[in-house]
């Protein structure tokens, strides 16, 4: 059975009160290369899971924008945790509709890089019906002693997030317990004949807890960096507006292309393909009919969806227009803030140029517009 299939309620449990991570800040909304760590962690999730699949615990003190950004990873009303970590979960249990699903996810919100390996290990092991649960754990490396008292280090065990459980059978233990346990595998770990798969966890698999881990989570991201290159030029002939980055802007100048002649968002595109290895614009849109004159926003969705941009961090975009007969320079920040809008990224980390070629070349003679595009992508 492909775990695309197993029904599964997802709950992240982000309303915790970040005492140990200083700042006033919750630490879940702290940016890494631009990005809140909670969106790090459900563009994560979003790649094994549904949005509707998807269930999120908050705090009380939390902003519109904030409550915004949640909700563009849930279909579910976000959920208002409790005082402790196992009370934001009971609500959570209280607000899902749990006919409706097979098995229980729990996750931390503060684990923003769960491996991919360890994600399919636990999600192809739950579907087994002998077991009741399945939970990231490792045997403790480091020496530990109570009291100066040396212990048995391979007598204990660390555990991690994303833990499943079979839904019926934890929803039967949650309000039967009479303590507050650290972990959700707490809730049942009493349970006579209780069967639990392990899987090996990785240290990759980090929570951020103190502002230390950042500079780790840091680390650990950069090895996933993908730098990549797109560009694009387009003659020019009489009109009257001109296709930039999604935008109609009035000119006496249109493009010519097969499509709309937008060398912006064709570059864009062949940056993005070539942050994963997919070949170019040309392959994807070759020169057909049923690409005549269609928008390159259109182009550009199809090919974020392709490669899976909901899942990527983009982290930098630097595009430089070339024209010598449009003088674009009070269109910048418009162009701007409409790429990030397309690549759901942060305005800050789009920059637009406009040069001129200095009357050199085909551009310089106004018979041309190009597009560079340097692209920074992480993927997760």
């Amino acid at each position: 059975m492909s775990y695309k299939k197993l029904k599964i309620a997802c709950v992240v449990l982000a309303s915790g009160n970040s005492e140990r991570f200083s700042g006033t800040k919750s630490k879940l909304f702290y940016k890494v290369y631009g990005t809140p760590i909670i969106e790090i962690t459900l563009k994560n999730i979003s790649k094994y899971l549904n949005s509707s699949n998807i269930y999120i615990t908050i705090p009380k003190k939390i902003t519109k924008n904030e409550i915004n950004l949640l909700s563009k990873y849930s279909k579910n009303e976000l959920i208002l945790g409790g005082k402790t970590r196992f009370e934001s979960l009971k609500n959570a249990l209280k607000n899902i509709d749990t006919n409706k699903y097979d098995f229980l996810m729990t996750h931390d919100a503060a684990r923003p890089l769960v491996p991919k390996s360890l994600m399919l290990k636990l999600l192809f092991s739950i579907d087994n019906k002998k077991y009741h649960g399945s939970v990231p754990a490792s045997f403790v490396e480091d020496t530990i002693r109570k009291k100066n008292t040396t212990l048995k280090r391979n007598h204990y065990m660390a555990y991690q997030t994303p833990q499943i459980f079979n839904l019926d059978f934890f929803k039967s233990k949650i309000n039967k317990i009479r303590f507050i346990p650290t972990d959700d595998l707490g809730v049942i770990e009493k349970s006579k004949n209780l069967k639990i798969k392990y899987i090996e966890t990785s240290k990759q698999n980090i929570k951020i807890t103190k502002k230390d881990d950042i500079k780790i989570l840091k680390n650990i991201i950069n090895h996933n960096i993908r730098f990549s290159n797109g560009f694009d030029i387009h003659k020019l002939r009489n009109g009257k507006f001109l296709s930039l980055a999604g935008l109609k802007i009035k000119s006496k100048f249109e493009s010519i292309g097969h499509s709309d002649g937008d060398v912006v968002l064709h570059s864009i595109i062949d940056a993005l393909l070539g942050s994963n290895n997919r070949g170019d614009i040309g392959e994807h849109f070759p020169a057909l009919n049923r690409y005549k004159n269609i928008s390159s926003t259109i182009l550009l969705d199809d090919i974020t969806k392709k490669i899976k941009t909901k899942s990527s961090l983009i982290t930098n975009v630097d595009c430089t227009i070339i024209c010598q007969v449009v003088r674009l320079e009070k269109y910048k920040k418009e162009i701007a803030k409409n790429i990030s809008i397309l690549l759901n990224c942060e305005p800050k980390i789009v920059s637009v140029k406009a040069k001129t070629a200095d009357k050199v070349g085909i551009i310089g003679k106004s018979k041309a517009i190009a597009c560079w595009t340097t692209l920074k992508l992480v993927n997760l």
